[in-house]
């Protein structure tokens, strides 16, 4: 891993945590890349293509911003974040609350 590359920890919620088999992996990533490249990276790495267009990131409890330029720090924790109800895609969820509301899952999971 040279200087342009960070290892970030991946937490995974609901549904992208049944596909992937764990509740947080650890990725090797550019240290600098778009919100889009975020995206692709994470969703080829855990194989998520089955819902790429139901979820969002949250990297260190900041929801990414579409078309945005990240800067990421070694150990960032980077959250993907499906529907937690029936069929709600990306553009309809209510960020803040979903985010919120999968931390206290997370928390309250913690084996």
């Amino acid at each position: 891993m040279d200087k342009t590359e960070i290892q970030a920890t991946i937490l995974f919620f609901a549904k992208a945590r049944e596909l992937v088999g764990c509740k947080e992996c650890k990725l090797s990533i550019q240290k600098k890349l778009s919100s889009a490249d975020l995206f692709d990276k994470i969703v080829h790495a855990f194989e998520l293509e089955s819902i790429r267009n139901q979820i969002i990131l949250a990297v260190n409890d900041e929801f990414v911003v579409p078309n945005s330029i990240l800067i990421l720090s070694e150990n960032d924790k980077i959250a993907v974040i499906p529907p937690l109800s029936g069929g709600l895609f990306n553009n309809k969820l209510n960020y803040k609350f979903i985010l919120l509301f999968s931390y206290l899952y997370f928390i309250c999971n913690i084996s």
